[in-house]
């Protein structure tokens, strides 16, 4: 009687323990939607994307904001010439793709794809052509503000990965140079192993004096970004790419970037890069174990 009672009561312990520790599936719940726009309006190639934790809700990505280089004219948001292949999706919008002839023979591609609390991105230049494609930049711009919860005006919620621990923009970034004269700063950082980008002469508006952004003295590491949301704080809202340029934000939009850095692209070659937005419940050390591990 005695073994009997024990096993029962095993039983119950182990029962209990399942559902205590049981997670909601989010499995499915993201979806992508398009906001297509007519020439020069920055929804020409802006791609949708709902949440797991309020599906009525949507954020936007520019997919890119912009993308140029040496023989690559700017694929842009703002396109002189409208993206005559917006955005294509597969039957349950769990899936999207779309591409631009940045020129004859070289080919833009970006696609994403859903995961069940993630986004999986993918960028590709295809140059069939006789000349290269060199000096390439690109920003991919995440603009979380469509989710109530994660709309930050302040940088009172936005952090970053320095040596694999979280920091908050701004209140806990360094900067001794002048500020913009009128309105808040870009926040952004180098990244470990990537270039510097106050020497990059065609990214100047991280330049006093040229534009808004300030890169601070701490470098990122891994090149994640991130926004905890308001209401529950145990969630986040997060972006990497690899390898990666920089990761900055601009308040006043608010947007999030951590832009990639693609290598040059040789006639006949095919180049990527692949990054992650990710909707994560934890604190920020679990976020970073899961773009460790997922990227």
């Amino acid at each position: 009687m005695r073994s009997l009672t024990g096993s029962f009561f095993c039983l119950l312990a182990v029962l209990g323990c399942s559902a205590g520790n049981s997670e909601q599936d989010y499995s499915g719940l993201i979806k992508f939607s398009s906001q297509i726009g007519e020439v020069g309006e920055e929804t020409t190639n802006t791609l949708m994307i709902s949440s797991p934790w309020a599906t009525q809700q949507r954020f936007s990505i520019n997919f890119p904001e912009h993308c140029w280089g040496k023989g690559l004219p700017n694929v842009s948001h703002s396109s002189t010439v409208k993206i005559d292949k917006p955005w294509q999706f597969n039957e349950d919008s769990s899936s999207t793709w779309f591409e631009y002839e940045a020129r004859p023979g070289l080919v833009y591609r970006a696609k994403a794809e859903t995961d069940s609390m993630s986004v999986r991105l993918r960028m590709e230049l295809h140059n069939s052509s006789d000349t290269a494609a060199t000096d390439i930049r690109t920003l991919i711009c995440l603009r979380p503000g469509g989710l109530s919860d994660f709309r930050d005006t302040n940088y009172d919620r936005t952090f970053v990965a320095v040596d694999w621990k979280p920091v908050q923009l701004g209140a806990d970034t360094h900067y001794d140079g002048p500020l913009p004269e009128k309105g808040r700063p870009y926040w952004a950082l180098n990244v470990v192993g990537g270039p510097d980008n106050l020497a990059i002469e065609d990214l100047g508006w991280f330049r006093p004096g040229s534009g808004p952004g300030r890169i601070v003295k701490e470098v990122a590491d891994p090149p994640l970004i991130a926004v905890r949301s308001a209401g529950e704080p145990q969630r986040w809202l997060a972006v990497i790419w690899r390898p990666s340029r920089m990761v900055f934000s601009n308040c006043s939009i608010p947007c999030i970037h951590s832009d990639p850095l693609p290598s040059d692209c040789q006639p006949g070659e095919v180049i990527s890069n692949e990054g992650l937005i990710i909707f994560h419940e934890g604190d920020f050390e679990s976020l970073l174990q899961r773009a460790n591990t997922e990227l």
